[in-house]
């Protein structure tokens, strides 16, 4: 029996990059499949009466992140190199990954771009950007573009945010394992047992 997580993020969340770009690895021989739900996590963050993310407000905490971010990355294997600015509009990679839902490579995509920001320190709100990103995948990048930036997709990725503030997201990553939350990449793992658990085992909500 295959079971889900919806895993809501932003691409210019440094743990969302952590959660993505381990998800192979840590779901790998299990019965589960993993939803990538991208959105736009500063309209949630403006409807709870943040302007941005909530690091900005205490330079101790934002400090801490990076450090903690670039901890966990060597945890885990994976490169990170803090950017240069902090957040990206990252509407338009999220905009790609929305209209791929079924696409074999969005999984390769999303990782790619979180390099792109995480890693090289590129712009993902430059079309450029995102273009080379699906050319180095062998994909029609001007194809995905014209698709990605359609107003029909636009909508979809408003309501995949709404979406998730109806459940009541409030960060990034959060996973959803049968509208339980699981909030921060280190609850990863607690989703992954709970999605394994049978869901009357669950705490109530």
């Amino acid at each position: 029996m295959t079971r889900q997580i919806d895993l809501y993020f932003d691409f210019s969340s440094p743990y969302s990059y952590l959660s993505v770009a381990r998800a192979n690895h840590l779901l790998d021989g299990l019965p589960i499949r993993l939803n990538l739900r991208p959105i736009v996590l500063g309209s949630i963050f403006k409807r709870l009466g943040w302007e941005s993310s909530p690091f900005l407000a205490q330079a101790r905490k934002l400090d801490y992140m990076w450090l903690d971010v670039a901890r966990q990355a060597r945890r885990h294997g994976l490169p990170f190199h803090k950017p240069s600015h902090f957040p990206v509009n990252s509407v338009l990679a999220a905009r790609v990954a929305t209209c791929a839902p079924d696409e074999p490579w969005l999984a390769d995509f999303c990782v790619a771009a979180f390099q792109a920001y995480f890693v090289h320190d590129e712009n993902l709100s430059e079309p450029n950007v995102i273009g080379r990103l699906l050319l180095e995948l062998g994909l029609d990048s001007r194809e995905i573009l014209d698709r990605a930036t359609s107003a029909h997709n636009k909508s979809d990725l408003r309501q995949v945010t709404e979406q998730a503030d109806a459940l009541g997201v409030f960060g990034a990553p959060t996973f959803v394992v049968n509208q339980h939350l699981f909030w921060g990449d280190d609850r990863f793992e607690a989703a992954v047992d709970a999605c394994i658990q049978d869901s009357a085992e669950l705490p109530p909500k």
